[in-house]
């Protein structure tokens, strides 16, 4: 008898965290045999590297029946034609479910609470399976990419809920009441595979491409430019540190800020208004992050709120010290007192004060790097990690996985 399937659901495949992360993990249980299926509800740059991982179904290539225009406008005078439109998506919706049936699926793995209307008006077919669900929001995601009825619906079908941080966790138990002892917290993070990228990564591209002197000292962001990320305080508390340390080449780099973000030109105007166009660089959203990120001396976590960022773990990795907000997100429970500062929500001036001794002093930096990568390599080991999610999915689908893993 043919094995079930996991269904694993993402709503796009942009380069942005809990997508990588997924990116992540499926490629881990791919290795250990797992089958497994993506439902991928919108495009993006990671599109090809899922595929090269999982098979994919695509929910948004729904090919409209465009009637002929005389049909067309012969419809609009009668007042069916919005009627025509909604059994044409209807017969492609039944098409595309029907093509999930033909998985065998045993396991619904939703990905980000962004899929629940997914899951509520489309996967009703799917309703009574078990549901593990991985959250990486919290509040202000939360209001930007779901409908409280969506949400609600799919947490009172989720047998368990998966959190990246403790933060999450609570924000879910607290808020929506659900249930304490069907939570885990866990975030993964291929470590093997970073520093095996590591190795053929560009050291000099921020040199090369936007002319920073050999000696800059690096304080980098990354992530989509957009208002939760905080781009303004960044900017914010570069024009102060930048003015405090000077004459040193000090530098900041924000990865990930393009024009297709809606605040871009906002925070290009406030840089050039500062007179920091040549300090304050933006680099748009690239699959050569690593590469960045590894040239950076400081990170620094300007989110108001970040549930546990990726950029986070791999800026550690590298033994890169962060410093970030208490009550902004997940940070702070890596980041703690020896991995970098975490300072006052908001306090742009604590932020300033503590990226300033960081830039004098390189020892520091080099020690408070160094526990950071060791408290990765502890608390976030990629096998074990692995072992967990497998553990959860085994609760509601036992699979048949490979031995070699297993020993």
């Amino acid at each position: 008898m043919e094995q079930k399937k996991i269904l694993f659901v993402s709503h796009d495949a942009n380069r942005a965290g809990s997508q990588l992360l997924l990116l992540q993990l499926l490629r881990l249980l791919k290795d250990r045999g797992v089958p497994m299926h993506l439902l991928l509800c919108s495009g993006g740059e990671l599109e090809q590297e899922f595929e090269e991982v999982i098979s994919i179904t695509r929910l948004y290539q729904i090919d409209k029946v465009a009637p002929t225009p005389f049909t067309g406008k012969l419809l609009k005078k009668v007042n069916l034609y919005k009627l025509y439109e909604e059994r044409s998506v209807q017969r492609v919706n039944e098409r595309i479910a029907a093509e999930l049936e033909l998985q065998n699926i045993g396991l619904v793995f939703i990905n980000s609470i962004a899929n629940s209307g997914v899951y509520h008006d489309f996967l009703t077919f799917l309703h009574h399976l078990p549901l593990v669900l991985f959250v990486h929001e919290l509040g202000m995601s939360v209001k930007i990419y779901t409908h409280e009825k969506h949400l609600n619906f799919l947490l009172k079908k989720t047998d368990h809920l998966i959190a990246v941080s403790h933060a999450v966790a609570n924000y879910y138990v607290k808020k929506y009441n659900f249930p304490e002892k069907h939570v885990s917290t866990f975030t993964l993070i291929d470590h093997d595979h970073i520093d095996q990228k590591l190795k053929s990564i560009q050291h000099d591209l921020l040199e090369k491409t936007y002319r920073i002197p050999e000696d800059a000292i690096v304080v980098g962001g990354c992530g989509n430019a957009e208002w939760r990320k905080g781009n303004d305080i960044f900017n914010w508390i570069a024009k102060r540190v930048i003015h405090k340390t000077t004459p040193l080449p000090v530098y900041f780099v924000w990865i990930g800020a393009g024009p297709q973000h809606e605040i871009f030109e906002l925070i290009e105007s406030d840089i050039r208004l500062m007179g920091l166009s040549d300090r304050i660089i933006l680099v748009p959203p690239t699959a050569n992050a690593l590469d960045y990120i590894n040239r950076f001396d400081i990170l620094l976590l300007s989110s108001r709120e970040d549930p546990y960022p990726l950029v986070v773990m791999e800026a550690a990795l590298q033994e890169i010290p962060v410093v970030c907000f208490e009550d902004a997100g997940g940070a702070p429970e890596l980041i703690e007192s020896d991995a970098g500062f975490v300072v006052p929500y908001m306090d742009i001036s604590a932020a300033s004060e503590a990226i300033i001794q960081l830039v004098l002093d390189p020892s520091m930096r080099d020690a408070m790097g160094q526990n950071g990568r060791k408290k990765v390599l502890e608390r976030h080991n990629t096998d074990k990690s692995v072992a967990r999610i497998e553990a959860i999915i085994q609760k509601y689908l036992p699979l048949q996985v490979s031995e070699q893993q297993n020993q």
